[in-house]
């Protein structure tokens, strides 16, 4: 069971972290203008220095990559005029491409779901708010239980998730040894879970969070992410996952 869980749970840091990384094929060149908190001029770059973190959010040794990213095409997606990133690491050689949009003073990425049988999303490609500098909180997804899955000489499991994002603080980042002003955003996945165990009166619940933050630099962009660790409890078991960040280290805005 213990296992089913973890697997479980690793979809869930996954969703996390698609919200920075899904892709989209549509054409239709259509270029905006540079926005404050996120520049959109096709050819900038950004380079970020990635890492793990430990339970206690201490950098983990021997864990650090680069990311280049760079913005390769202005396009028309879904109703939205989109800024399309490749980004590729540096120390395994990998490549995916990243969707955002800037509109209304708020950011959204595009997420791209075809077969899931995890996460309820009603349409197969929408997008999704990161990112509100009028508001304060928005929900992503709300609470949802999901169908019961019979887990094998076990028992049953019942899980309920929602997502919600807010706005957090602005702070000063150090990028090329100058101050930034930037923006603190908030993803938090909440997981409830429900075990029901034969010959266990009452059902065993586990809860948790999953924590993703982004800061965005006024006349940069994206200057930092964060997945924060976290933990769950179950049968007297501790089930520790590592954080990771990205803070960035050098830019070009065209």
């Amino acid at each position: 069971m213990l296992k089913f869980i973890k697997s479980f749970l690793l979809f869930v840091v996954s969703f996390t972290l698609l919200l920075f990384s899904c892709s989209d094929k549509s054409t239709n060149n259509n270029e905006p203008q540079n926005q404050s908190f996120f520049p959109t001029t096709v050819g900038s770059f950004w380079k970020y220095l990635d890492y793990e973190l430990d339970s206690l959010s201490v950098k983990v040794p021997n864990s650090e990559d680069t990311t280049l990213t760079t913005l390769i095409a202005n396009q028309f997606i879904f109703g939205k005029n989109a800024s399309i990133f490749l980004n590729k690491t540096s120390r395994d050689n990998l490549t995916d491409t990243t969707i955002f949009a800037f509109e209304n003073n708020k950011i959204y990425t595009f997420l791209s779901f075809f077969e899931n049988d995890f996460i309820p999303i009603s349409e197969g490609n929408q997008w999704v708010m990161i990112a509100d500098f009028d508001g304060s909180q928005w929900t992503i997804l709300k609470d949802t239980t999901l169908e019961t899955i019979d887990l094998p000489d076990v028992g049953k499991m019942t899980p309920t998730i929602g997502i919600k994002g807010k706005k957090g603080n602005q702070i000063d980042l150090v990028v090329k040894g100058k101050p930034v002003q930037s923006q603190e955003f908030i993803l938090t996945f909440t997981m409830n879970i429900k075990l029901e165990i034969p010959n266990v009166p009452l059902p065993v619940n586990v809860k948790f969070d999953v924590v993703q933050h982004y800061w965005f630099g006024k006349g940069i962009g994206l200057v930092r992410k964060k997945l924060d660790p976290f933990k769950f409890n179950i049968f007297l078991m501790e089930q520790v996952f590592n954080g990771n960040q990205s803070d960035l280290i050098d830019y070009n805005i065209k």
